[in-house]
């Protein structure tokens, strides 16, 4: 679950609260590899979180559409955590950089119909998308799958700080006569709250199960 910033949540108004839900994966590895213990670890963290829809209705000369709200991030991660993970539950700190896609997209709204018997005909029809700078810092545990055989769990806290980006204007994107998609912009900051919860593997093997 993402909970914008004041200013972010002025613009996303959407039907559940002005959050965003989505989902998340990341991967890290002690860059002293496996038979070596470091209390840092380094790796990849991505997340898609969507803010909602909204349906402009069909008219005389245009078709029905449907534009959706979603933001991408793609981030360096740095994690700090005990050097030995003693107990069922370890901590850790997380730092972040990278970068977040705010995506816009209209496409025609197809029924049934249309998908089976008019699927040469153009569906999405606009894209606005702008990329901003992401850095952020976390907070949360696991607990530790190292001798089980099954995955373990993770709850982070994660605060993005993001610079500013243009979006569409909820509820503005229009399709004229002559078929021109139209809509205001603005710009916002893209700060966010992240809470997440997961489930967390070492290996594969901790990850698929074993017999």
């Amino acid at each position: 679950m993402a909970i914008p910033s004041p200013e972010f949540r002025k613009v996303i108004n959407n039907d559940f609260g002005n959050l965003g839900f989505g989902v998340g994966t990341g991967l890290v590895v002690s860059p002293l590899l496996e038979n070596r213990p470091s209390p840092i670890l380094i790796g990849l963290d991505f997340g898609y979180f969507t803010y909602g829809q909204e349906k402009t209705p069909a008219t005389t000369t245009a078709p029905a559409l449907k534009t959706t709200h979603n933001v991408f991030t793609w981030n360096a991660i740095g994690r700090l955590r005990p050097k030995y993970e003693h107990g069922s539950i370890t901590p850790f700190l997380d730092g972040l950089v990278g970068l977040k896609l705010y995506n816009t997209k209209t496409k025609i709204n197809k029924n049934l119909i249309d998908f089976i018997f008019n699927d040469d005909q153009r569906e999405v029809i606009n894209n606005v998308k702008d990329t901003g700078v992401n850095y952020g810092l976390g907070a949360g545990f696991y607990t530790n799958p190292k001798k089980r055989s099954h995955p373990g769990f993770t709850l982070r806290v994660l605060y993005l700080w993001g610079d500013e980006v243009n979006y569409v204007v909820r509820n503005s994107v229009k399709l004229d006569p002559d078929g021109f998609v139209t809509f205001d912009t603005a710009r916002a900051n893209t700060s966010m709250l992240i809470i997440q919860l997961g489930i967390n593997a070492i290996g594969l093997k901790t990850l698929v199960g074993s017999h």
